[in-house]
């Protein structure tokens, strides 16, 4: 399976972790473009082809999924995945949407962003998540970006903490949501992030800085609240993170990624369910979280009185490794990244959790 390979080869071996080591050219810039790559039914284990065409409006082709009539206010969108490219501080991310049969042109529809680990890939991420499968069935449309490389690393997402010269993720972000609501019908009001190690730190830093923009969010394996986090509005928040996670220790401490792996040698140090509190605190709610067992592996803290009544709410997974709960590949990487529960399913949860909020 060249998915397993892959992640656990870039798990276990160069990092999931949050990237500083290597700069990307270009300048800073908010205006995206789009231009399609390819655009074919892409099985979750083989890597989609990258060849770029000249910049064009985005268009889709039709995949083996049965296409709907469309509406003019959504040209060009049909259901089934295709892949483009979004260009964003003179950069070019690779990009991966799902639209769902049933779609229906000019009706809004509720996105969710599903953002790699370091050294992964977007294709990578769907076999990890099984997210298309979900948003087949739900009806939403899931989004799987791919991160700009960094030399012996891989693809990867620039957090808070580091800065690399000559790219701007949240700025790709920022220009992402744009793009999926003015081409692709996304709803203003839903659009959700959630992501894996790297992919969830950078979701935490999109709660801190594009909180306006997100109904939701959920981190796996990996939550920060950083120094100056000061998100503009209350985002309701999961998080999930097993303890006995060697690459993003649960406590903190030494990770098997070595020392500065993040670009700073204090970041894993952070104590995750310290982290999640900082932003149960940025809502209003009693640091005394309610505790719930779920199963011997799975226990919720759920922070309560929380302004707006935003919910906020952490899964600690007894001896879970790195890893993904529930996922569909998650007992194929046991030997690299540790246990993966069954007990709950990560995408189905925070599926659930964001379709019960909308941005107000």
């Amino acid at each position: 399976m060249l998915a397993l390979g892959v992640v656990a080869a870039s798990c276990s071996g160069n990092g999931e972790l949050g990237p500083d080591e290597a700069a990307t050219t270009g300048p800073a810039s908010s205006q995206a473009t789009t231009s399609l790559t390819t655009a074919a039914t892409v099985p979750p284990t083989t890597a989609p082809p990258t060849t770029q065409a000249p910049t064009t409006e985005p268009t889709t082709t039709p995949t083996t999924e049965s296409a709907t009539t469309l509406a003019p206010s959504c040209p060009g969108v049909e259901p089934g995945a295709s892949t483009i490219t979004v260009d964003s501080g003179g950069n070019s991310y690779e990009t991966r949407i799902y639209i769902p049969v049933g779609f229906e042109a000019g009706q809004p529809t509720p996105v969710v962003l599903n953002f790699h680990g370091l050294g992964s890939t977007g294709i990578q991420q769907v076999a990890l998540t099984d997210y298309e499968s979900l948003a087949k069935s739900e009806g939403f449309i899931v989004v799987h970006p791919t991160g700009l490389n960094i030399p012996g690393r891989g693809a990867s997402w620039e957090l808070d903490q580091t800065d690399i010269p000559g790219r701007d993720d949240l700025a790709y972000a920022n220009d992402l949501i744009d793009l999926m609501i003015a081409d692709y019908c996304g709803d203003t009001n839903r659009i959700y992030s959630t992501g894996m190690s790297n992919g969830g730190f950078f979701t935490s830093r999109l709660v801190c800085e594009l909180a306006d923009r997100l109904a939701a969010a959920s981190s796996i394996a990996g939550v920060s609240h950083f120094d100056d986090c000061n998100p503009s509005r209350a985002v309701p928040f999961l998080a999930f993170h097993g303890t006995s996670d060697k690459v993003v220790p649960f406590l903190g401490g030494t990770s098997t990624l070595g020392d500065g792996a993040a670009g700073d040698s204090t970041f894993f140090d952070q104590v995750m369910p310290e982290e999640f509190a900082e932003f149960a605190d940025d809502a209003g709610c009693s640091l005394e979280p309610e505790v719930k067992t779920i199963s011997d592996e799975v226990t919720s803290f759920d922070y309560v009185d929380c302004g707006l009544d935003t919910p906020m709410r952490f899964y600690e997974i007894t001896g879970g490794g790195h890893t993904w709960p529930g996922s569909p590949i998650g007992p194929l990487l046991t030997a690299f990244l540790g246990m993966t529960t069954d007990d709950i399913n990560a995408t189905t949860l925070s599926w659930q959790f964001f379709s019960e909020h909308t941005r107000n």
